[in-house]
C-alpha cells in the first residue's frame, strides 16, 4: 500500500464490538501477508487478539504504553477463509 496510515488502526475509546469490527474491515481491504498496526485501550486488548487468533492472523508483536497497546498483526487468510486449526475432522 502507498499511504501509510491505510495499514494503521486506531480503536482507542471504542465500545465493544467496535473495535473488532474495525479491525475487521481493516484487515479485509489488505492483501494477504500485509502487515497492519493497531492501537487500542487496554480493555480491548484481550477481545481483539482472540478475534486475531480466531480468524488465523499472527500477531508479530505486542506492546502496552500507558492505558493503551500496540499491536502488530499479519493477515494470513482471505476473508471467508477458514484457518486450518479451526477445522473439525470427522470420521
Amino acid at each position: 500500500m502507498s499511504d501509510e496510515n491505510e495499514n494503521k488502526v486506531d480503536v482507542r475509546g471504542l465500545q465493544p464490538p467496535a473495535p473488532n469490527l474495525q479491525l475487521k474491515d481493516a484487515i479485509d481491504r489488505l492483501p494477504v501477508g500485509s502487515v497492519i498496526e493497531v492501537t487500542g485501550d487496554k480493555s480491548a486488548s484481550r477481545s481483539l487478539q482472540r478475534f486475531i487468533r480466531t480468524r488465523g492472523h499472527e500477531t508479530l508483536s505486542f506492546k502496552e504504553e500507558g492505558d493503551s497497546f500496540v499491536m502488530v498483526i499479519k493477515k494470513i487468510t482471505g476473508p471467508g477463509e477458514v484457518p486450518l486449526d479451526c477445522i473439525i475432522i470427522k470420521d
